[in-house]
């Protein structure tokens, strides 16, 4: 073999082994393209359904606060009066304090869902609200209980379950303005 050969076949050589390093770094390059890629691609999945779990929530929270309002409105109403509600789709006060606790049920389960996904101080936020929710629908069934068994001290229990209400409702809308500012931010950092 002449020189000229040897040449180009240490040419060659040389053009493969830089074509395989050139291959290699170009693989590299793509597989951690790709698990960039999937990093994102999961974090946008986990976001997406912390929205949809605290959406849920705070859905079911507004439920629980409408039927709130319901027995607030009608469970002081007479057998009569309650029955010319029925006309319109609104149950007795028996009917409306089950539909709030199983409200309120569905509002716990929410929650647990919830707080697995969220950051600690916005789960403590939740937490608050699902006490919150306790407290009144538990001073809701002591107000009804105090009207069906027409004790004296049933006003001051309809002021108790009235101003729980009220604390329920605050509670909830701060958790909700919280949970869409943070959510109106990227969570990919800067």
């Amino acid at each position: 073999m002449d020189g000229d050969a040897w040449a180009g076949l240490v040419g060659a050589v040389l053009g493969a082994i830089g074509g395989y390093v050139s291959g290699r770094a170009q693989a590299r390059g793509t597989v951690e393209g790709v698990q960039l890629q999937l990093s994102g691609q999961r974090a946008e999945a986990l976001w997406q359904a912390e929205i949809d779990a605290c959406a849920l929530f705070v859905d079911a929270c507004n439920r629980a606060l409408f039927k709130l309002g319901q027995v607030l409105a009608f469970g002081g109403l007479e057998p009569d009066q309650e029955a010319q509600l029925g006309v319109y789709g609104i149950g007795p006060r028996d009917q409306l304090v089950r539909e709030l606790r199983e409200i309120q049920d569905e509002c716990a389960l929410r929650e647990v869902a919830l707080r697995l996904r969220m950051p600690s101080a916005s789960a403590k936020s939740a937490r608050a609200v699902g006490h919150a929710l306790t407290a009144a629908a538990d001073s809701m069934l002591r107000w009804c209980a105090a009207r069906v068994g027409r004790t004296e001290n049933e006003p001051d229990w309809r002021r108790d379950a009235a101003a729980k209400a009220a604390a329920y409702r605050q509670l909830l809308d701060q958790f909700t303005t919280a949970e869409q500012q943070r959510f109106s931010k990227s969570h990919l950092g800067p």
